[in-house]
């Protein structure tokens, strides 16, 4: 029974019984791998030269299909950027092109005591993810680039999210039309101004390098859902998703970059759905303060004797 059930019987939800639902679903998915599941470079392999580098697909099956890996995890309010625009500086040299660029964020161990599954299984997710990327052979002075980072002693995940795909030919898409549609396949008719590329609420420093893409690209929206499934518009992502807890299906790339002599490897966003909204931000007496009044500490605890060290005044 859902939470809102105008049913006249007492509901059964509870945020516990929603967690045990979140990590049936995860482990019983068909469409994919429970990221905690031991062993689980053991079912995959890296087809080389797809569209979006090698890309890790599921091990003896007669079709290839990518291996989408599930998980909740607790996204970062460090390096957020799933924003419209990654933030995205012209005037950076480093920051390359705004066609190229990335939207991504750090995803770390769950916090939420329902969802407790989420930081237990976190290091076995760590495991799979490093023996994903042990399947690419070696190479000497190759600088490896993981997925997982680590600072001040805490370890997350680095999540990707392409926010432009070049469009297609006529021609090509004449021929692949038939091969390529069908129910399941994901497209962004129809959503709405929200989600249009000519409207998309990139930072004024990036319009006219937005408007040189209309012709050419087609935008690619989060497919990010609040706690209702409804796909969350790009002006709340930082509001709905930064501190957020959620759950995650992605798949895993490699690239060789032979210039700069680098394995880089991704793992990309392919759905993503809120459990627990951010948490409220820490609150402090001193916001809001008069600084002209004085200090505040002292209107905290007027008329009553401070404290001044161990001694007394005769």
């Amino acid at each position: 029974m859902s939470p809102n059930s105008s049913s006249g019987t007492t509901s059964t939800y509870t945020p516990a019984h929603a967690a045990s639902t979140v990590l049936e679903k995860l482990q019983n998915s068909p469409g994919g791998f429970y990221a905690a599941t031991p062993k689980l470079a053991y079912r995959a392999e890296f087809f080389a030269g797809g569209r979006n580098g090698n890309i890790l697909i599921t091990k003896g099956r007669d079709d290839d299909q990518e291996f989408i890996i599930c998980g909740v995890f607790q996204i970062s309010r460090n390096d957020f950027y799933f924003t419209p625009d990654a933030n995205f500086d012209p005037g950076n040299v480093f920051h390359g092109r705004l066609a190229d660029v990335k939207l991504n964020c750090r995803l770390t161990a769950g916090r939420n005591e329902n969802f407790k599954f989420s930081s237990e299984d976190f290091p076995a997710v760590l495991d799979n993810l490093r023996a994903f990327e042990k399947l690419v052979p070696s190479k000497k002075d190759y600088e490896t680039l993981s997925v997982i980072y680590e600072s001040l002693g805490n370890r997350s995940i680095k999540l990707t999210h392409s926010l432009f795909e070049a469009k297609t030919t006529d021609d090509e898409n004449r021929c692949d039309a038939s091969a390529t549609l069908s129910d399941d396949d994901s497209t962004n008719d129809n959503l709405g101004s929200d989600f249009d590329i000519a409207t998309w609420p990139v930072a004024e420093r990036c319009k006219s390098y937005l408007e040189d893409l209309v012709s050419t690209h087609d935008i690619q929206p989060l497919p990010a859902y609040d706690e209702n499934h409804i796909l969350i518009p790009p002006l709340q992502y930082e509001s709905k998703l930064k501190g957020a807890l959620v759950e995650v299906h992605m798949a895993f790339c490699h690239h060789r970059i032979t210039k700069s002599k680098r394995d880089v490897f991704n793992a990309v966003l392919r759905e993503l759905i809120v459990l627990s909204p951010p948490s409220a931000m820490p609150a402090s007496p001193f916001k809001r303060r008069r600084l002209q009044t004085g200090p505040c500490t002292e209107r905290q605890y007027k008329g009553k004797q401070p404290i001044r060290g161990s001694g007394t005044s005769s």
